[in-house]
C-alpha cells in the first residue's frame, strides 16, 4: 500500500487535513476583509418590507362635516343671505282699526363661483414593471393616493380659499424709546397684501405714539393666504389722517416685506420660536420704521379696489372661489347696522394678544345681533395651545386625585387641552376641531344649522357640486401612465350670522 503524505499549508497544525487547512486560510481571509470592510463602504444589509406601506395624513374633518348637495351645472352659483327679518325692529304695536307695521327684511345677494380642484400624477412603464415586486400595482397605489391629496387639498380651500386676496388684519404696533431717528409724534399705520396681480385696500388703522427723538416702531404684519408681499402706509397727527394722507413707505414695504416662506421657522419679537408645518403660514412678518417715514409719493387713495385676483388664467377669470375666510370678510356685519351679516374681529389688545373675553364678546354680538349661535370652532393646533394656556392661566380647571387611591396617583397625565367652548351666551357646548389647514392666527366660529325653520335650506354651510370626485386616465403619448382626480364645485354659507372669524392673533404662547 502506497501512502500519500497530507500536504500541510502555512501556518496550518499538523495532522490537520486539507479541507481544514483550506478552511483554515479561507477564515483567515474573511477575517482581513471583514477588518477592511465598514459601514461607510455601503456594503450593508439592506430591510425591503413587502408590501410597501403608504401613509397618508387625510385629516379633513370640514370636507368629511359639510353637506354636499349636486348643483344645476352652472359657472356661478347665486344665493340670497337673509341678514335680518325686520330692519326696523318694529314693536308691533297696533291702534284699533289701523293696519300693522310692515317688516323690511335686509337680505345679502350671495355668490361663489364654481371651480374645478383637480391634481394629476404619472407613473413610468418601467416603474409600473419594476415596481411589482414591492407594491404589486404601482399605478393603482398612485391613482388612490390622488383621492386623498384632493380631498386635503379641497379642506384647504374649504378654510383660506378666496378669488381676490383677503385684506390683513390691523397691524401691531411696538415703540421701542432708542435704536432711531423717530421724532415725538403719533404715527398712523394701514397695511395692504400684493401679489402678481395687484393690491388689496388698506386694513383697519393702528396708531402708536413715539417720545423723545430716538425711537423705533415695530409693525408686526399678520399674513393672508396666498399674498406674496405686503405694502405699509403711514401718516402722522393727532388724529387719524384720511388715505390721502398715508404715503407708501418704500423701505418697508414689496420685496422688504416678503411673505414668509411656508413651513419656515419664525422667532416673533417676544423670543417665541415656532415651527409650524409644511401646510401653515407663519402667520406673521415684521419690519421697523426707524427713522421719519416719508410724506409724499404714492398715497393709500390711490388703491381704490381690491385689485390682487389669487389665481387666473390666461383671460383673467378666476381660478378660485371663496371659502369660509374669505366670505365672512367680503359680508361683515357693521355693529349695529341693518345688515347682519357675519362677525369678523381682531382680540382688543392692541398687541394682538388673545383674550377669553375676545371670544366671548364675538359669540355675544353674534347672538344679540343675528341669533347666531354656532354648532362649532375650527383652530389651528397652534392656537389651541394658546387658547389652553388660556384657560389653564386663568385658573378655570381642577384637577383632584385622591390621596388614599394609589391607582389614581400612578396615572397623573401631563398637560392639558381645551376640546371643547361653552357659549356663555346661549349655553351651548361647541366642539373644537383642530384643522391643520386653518391659517394661523383665526379662529372661525362655524355654523351647520340655522336658528329659524327653513324647510329649503338644511344647512348653515354646503359644497355644491357640478361634478362629484372624478377619475380620468389620459391617453398615452409617451412611456408614462398619466391620470388624474377632479371635483368642481363652490362653498355656500347661508346663515352668514352665524359665521365669525377672530383673527389677527399674536402668535404668542
Amino acid at each position: 500500500m502506497t501512502t500519500i503524505p497530507y500536504t500541510t499549508a502555512p501556518g496550518a497544525q499538523p495532522g490537520q487535513r486539507v479541507s481544514d487547512e483550506t478552511v483554515t486560510l479561507v477564515r483567515e481571509a474573511m477575517s482581513d476583509a471583514t477588518r477592511a470592510i465598514t459601514t461607510s463602504t455601503g456594503l450593508t444589509g439592506y430591510e425591503l418590507e413587502r408590501p410597501a406601506k403608504v401613509i397618508v395624513p387625510v385629516v379633513t374633518p370640514l370636507v368629511n362635516m359639510l353637506p354636499r348637495r349636486r348643483g344645476a351645472g352652472v359657472d356661478v352659483v347665486h344665493w340670497k343671505a337673509i341678514t335680518s327679518f325686520d330692519t326696523a325692529r318694529n314693536w308691533g304695536t297696533l291702534a284699533e282699526g289701523a293696519l300693522p307695521s310692515q317688516v323690511s327684511y335686509a337680505v345679502a345677494p350671495m355668490q361663489n363661483t364654481v371651480q374645478t380642484i383637480g391634481l394629476m400624477n404619472q407613473v413610468s412603464f418601467q416603474a409600473q414593471w419594476r415596481g411589482r415586486s414591492l407594491e404589486a400595482d404601482v399605478r393603482a397605489r398612485r391613482i388612490a393616493e390622488l383621492l386623498y391629496q384632493l380631498k386635503m387639498t379641497e379642506e384647504r380651500w374649504v378654510l383660506g380659499a378666496s378669488e381676490s386676496l383677503m385684506v390683513p388684519p390691523a397691524p401691531t404696533l411696538g415703540v421701542a424709546a432708542t435704536g432711531g431717528s423717530l421724532a415725538a409724534a403719533t404715527y398712523w399705520v394701514k397695511v395692504t397684501a400684493k401679489n402678481a396681480q395687484g393690491e388689496t385696500t388698506g386694513s383697519a388703522v393702528r396708531s402708536a405714539t413715539t417720545t423723545g427723538t430716538t425711537s423705533t416702531l415695530a409693525i408686526i404684519i399678520y399674513t393672508v393666504p396666498n399674498a406674496t408681499q405686503y405694502n405699509v402706509y403711514i401718516g402722522t397727527g393727532s388724529t387719524q389722517p384720511a388715505d390721502s394722507a398715508l404715503w407708501l413707505q418704500a423701505s418697508l414695504s414689496g420685496a422688504n416685506a416678503a411673505q414668509p416662506a411656508i413651513g419656515a421657522t419664525v422667532t416673533l419679537s417676544d423670543g417665541v420660536t415656532i415651527m409650524p408645518s409644511g401646510e401653515v403660514n407663519p402667520g406673521v412678518l415684521t419690519v421697523t420704521l426707524s427713522a421719519a417715514p416719508a410724506t409724499s409719493g404714492t398715497a393709500l387713495s390711490t388703491v381704490t379696489a381690491n385689485t390682487a385676483r389669487t389665481f387666473v388664467d390666461g383671460s383673467g377669470n378666476p381660478l378660485m372661489w371663496d371659502g369660509l375666510i374669505a366670505q365672512a370678510l367680503l359680508n361683515a356685519s357693521q355693529a349695529n347696522g341693518a345688515t347682519l351679516g357675519a362677525q369678523v374681529a381682531q382680540p382688543a389688545d392692541p398687541t394682538g394678544k388673545l383674550a377669553l373675553a375676545d371670544i366671548d364678546n364675538l359669540l355675544a354680538s353674534m347672538y344679540l345681533q343675528a341669533a347666531g349661535d354656532p354648532d362649532v370652532i375650527v383652530m389651528n393646533p397652534l392656537d389651541n395651545v394658546r387658547l389652553t394656556n388660556l384657560v389653564v392661566g386663568a385658573g378655570q380647571l381642577r384637577y383632584i386625585v385622591q390621596a388614599g387611591e394609589s391607582a389614581d396617583q400612578g396615572q397623573l397625565t401631563a398637560q392639558y387641552r381645551v376640546t371643547r367652548y361653552l357659549n356663555k351666551s346661549t349655553g351651548k357646548e361647541m366642539p373644537i376641531i383642530i384643522d391643520r389647514y386653518c391659517p394661523q392666527g383665526h379662529i372661525i366660529f362655524l355654523p351647520l344649522t340655522t336658528p329659524f325653520p327653513t324647510p329649503e335650506v338644511s344647512s348653515a354651510v354646503e359644497i355644491e357640486t357640478n361634478q362629484e370626485y372624478w377619475g380620468v386616465d389620459f391617453a398615452l403619448t409617451d412611456s408614462n401612465f398619466r391620470f388624474a382626480d377632479y371635483v368642481d364645485e363652490t362653498l355656500k354659507v347661508y346663515f352668514l350670522g352665524g359665521l365669525g372669524v377672530l383673527r389677527g392673533l399674536y402668535p404668542s404662547f
